[in-house]
């Protein structure tokens, strides 16, 4: 362990290491049931887990957990719990990797980025000693990767103009209202998956970044989107619709920007502010996807809130990436009595705005169209437990995010199609989302 003052409370220790850095878990990210939650700027916690307790496969299990483990009131997020992913739902399509899959841990690193500090979590002295080995076993040479032959996509350009043409003939009959469409890409993968991860985060960080190895495969998350958080009984969530390419040199001096009105747009220094961002904030078109998705997303949380607690925190939020600026919204609502965690994904996953809306309508239409198991893509990543004194959750959706398996990466980009929507600039957007993760290939 690395030296410095130690002082320990309720099973906590704090230790000094410093900043975070993914490199510190270099020599143990090839071990199954390694996994890391890491935040990016503005958010508070990375977690890290090592050597699960077990695996939990089934929601019947994870809602028995919860329900027999003790509530802890506490600051941290989580001081034992549930981590692990759920796979995007397929209609008929049959995943190549299991659709669910948590790992228990009795002991965790979190990290607070607000106050640069770093807690161990433990039950006994022989979990501190199994993190004093992770660390006296890292080592400072760099893991690599490599990737080789084609990359492949599972359409070309012009077989997604038809596939977006036979979209907008279904909008144009009243079939459906919007469709999240994507493309697959893959190519061949060799080495650390762990390697990529780290040059991932780097290039591209991100607020709700993952990496799971899950032994058989990995998992490689730059996720922007929260799709739920839930915490001292109330649940948020958080969906994107809007992108633009962020263009270089200009910076965000938007401060706290709300857009509470339909027409509303900041005044600005138009010399100070990227014209890509206003061109989004501009757009109607951008407006009403989100607004639509808002409203889903609304339904959804109202499934499991209290009556009359349901409110639209803000209507329009922006996000800044290294590459795009994207607009959010964000829906609040406060938990019925004795929701379990099965009944908040049953109620949000997936989320609306990679599905479309109506949501089950348009899923059936998804698996027609892309003809593949999204896998991952578009599925969540997160953590449960009982920390505070209610149900604690937080999961984002996977977008921007890897599978690795059998030898070959798996990566998917896509986007909400409407009436109006033009198919090459859908296309356009399509890889924009996309470039940055596969310049890494």
């Amino acid at each position: 362990m690395p030296s410095g003052d130690v002082r320990s409370f309720m099973n906590i220790t704090e230790v000094q290491l410093g900043d975070f850095q993914p490199e510190w878990f270099v020599a143990v990210a090839h071990r199954e049931g390694f996994v890391l939650l890491e935040s990016g700027t503005g958010h508070r916690w990375s977690i890290v887990g090592v050597d699960p307790k077990r695996q939990i496969k089934k929601w019947d299990q994870i809602n028995k957990k919860m329900s027999s483990t003790s509530k802890n009131k506490s600051v941290f997020p989580l001081l034992n719990g549930l981590i692990g992913y759920a796979a995007y739902p397929n209609v008929t399509l049959k995943n190549t990797i299991p659709d669910l899959r948590f790992y228990e841990f009795d002991s965790l690193l979190l990290h607070d980025h607000q106050k640069r500090k770093t807690y161990i979590t433990h039950k006994t002295a022989a979990d501190l000693k199994r993190w004093e080995a992770v660390f006296s076993g890292a080592t400072i040479d760099p893991p690599i990767y490599k990737t080789s032959g084609t990359l492949r996509s599972s359409v070309t350009k012009a077989q997604y103009i038809k596939k977006i043409q036979q979209i907008k003939a279904l909008l144009a009959a009243g079939e459906v209202y919007q469709i999240n469409y994507a493309i697959r890409f893959t190519k061949k993968f060799e080495g650390d998956p762990y390697a990529l991860y780290l040059k991932l985060v780097y290039d591209n960080p991100s607020e709700f970044a993952a990496y799971l190895n899950c032994g058989e495969f990995q998992i490689i998350s730059s996720s922007p989107e929260r799709l739920f958080r839930v915490r001292e009984g109330k649940i948020l969530t958080q969906p994107i619709k809007g992108t633009a390419r962020k263009r270089a040199n200009f910076q965000f001096l938007i401060s706290n920007f709300k857009a509470n009105s339909k027409s509303e747009i900041p005044i600005l220094e138009q010399k100070s502010v990227d014209p890509n961002l206003l061109a989004l904030l501009g757009s109607e078109k951008e407006r009403a996807e989100l607004d639509m998705i808002t409203d889903l997303e609304r339904n959804d949380v109202g499934k499991i809130c209290k009556y009359g607690t349901l409110k639209l925190k803000n209507e329009r939020a922006i996000l800044e990436l290294p590459n795009l600026w994207h607009t959010y919204s964000e829906v609040e609502g406060t938990l019925s009595l004795n929701t379990t965690p099965e009944q908040v994904i049953t109620a949000m996953f997936p989320g609306g705005s990679i599905t479309g809306c109506p949501k089950i309508r348009v899923m059936k239409y998804i698996e027609e169209l892309e003809n593949l198991p999204r896998n991952i893509y578009t599925g969540s990543i997160g953590y449960i437990s009982n920390t505070s004194s209610d149900l604690n959750m937080d999961f984002n959706i996977t977008i921007r995010t890897a599978l690795i398996q059998n030898g070959q990466i798996e990566y998917w980009a896509g986007g909400g199609i409407v009436a109006d929507s033009d198919p090459e600039k859908e296309y356009e957007e399509c890889m924009l989302k996309a470039e940055k993760f596969l310049s890494l290939l």
